[in-house]
């Protein structure tokens, strides 16, 4: 029965043991995760991409810096999950996020030279777009605040027929908001009017 009880505290641990060998290498994959992901940011950073949908999530949930350093177990499995929602996101690297410029860029029309110019335009069209999107928040329609791809659409339409350069770093994003806005109203209105069921009357 001694024998019995000696084994069962070795093998109690030995359990012990290999779960904190777990947590080491669990702590270890997670610091390795949040170096990657804060390169990520510092990159983003430093060519000026933080209009990056990533990087203004990353920005948003208010948690700072990626790290491991002082949490608990639990914290540490909460921060990998924050670390993964950014580091799987397209918008992460400054690959995706071009990647993501020029799809925009195919989508809407926007004309650029190079991926330098899109970048400079993307940063005013995205925050243009962003206070667009919220003045349509505020109406009944939320459906139209949502639709991003219209609204892109009429920051392209805007530019382009006021000449107005979104890479010249004089624009004034504020100025354009009414007239871009009453754009998108001008098109929901006849997209109402060809949608609405046409009524015909028969003489007798």
């Amino acid at each position: 029965m001694a024998n019995n009880g000696i084994i069962a505290q070795v093998k109690g641990v030995q359990k012990i043991t290999e779960r904190e060998i777990r947590i080491r290498e669990f702590r270890r994959e997670a610091s390795r995760l949040a170096s990657l992901a804060n390169k990520r940011i510092k990159r983003i950073e430093a060519n000026s991409l933080t209009e990056s949908p990533a990087y203004k999530r990353y920005i948003k949930d208010g948690h700072g810096k990626f790290g491991v350093k002082g949490k608990t177990y639990q914290e540490v499995q909460a921060e990998v999950a924050r670390i993964n929602r950014f580091i799987n996101a397209e918008t992460s690297t400054i690959k995706g996020i071009n990647n993501e410029l020029k799809s925009m860029a195919a989508n809407t029309g926007i004309e650029y030279t190079d991926l330098k110019d899109l970048q400079k335009k993307a940063a005013k069209f995205f925050e243009l777009s962003a206070k667009v999107a919220e003045v349509f928040k505020s109406m009944d329609d939320i459906s139209t605040a949502l639709d991003y791809q219209k609204i892109w659409e009429a920051v392209n339409i805007y530019t382009q027929q006021e000449g107005i350069d979104l890479a010249d770093s004089d624009t004034k994003i504020d100025g354009m908001l009414k007239a871009v806005t009453d754009i998108i109203e001008l098109r929901r209105a006849n997209d109402a009017a060809m949608a609405a069921p046409k009524i015909e009357w028969f003489g007798f």
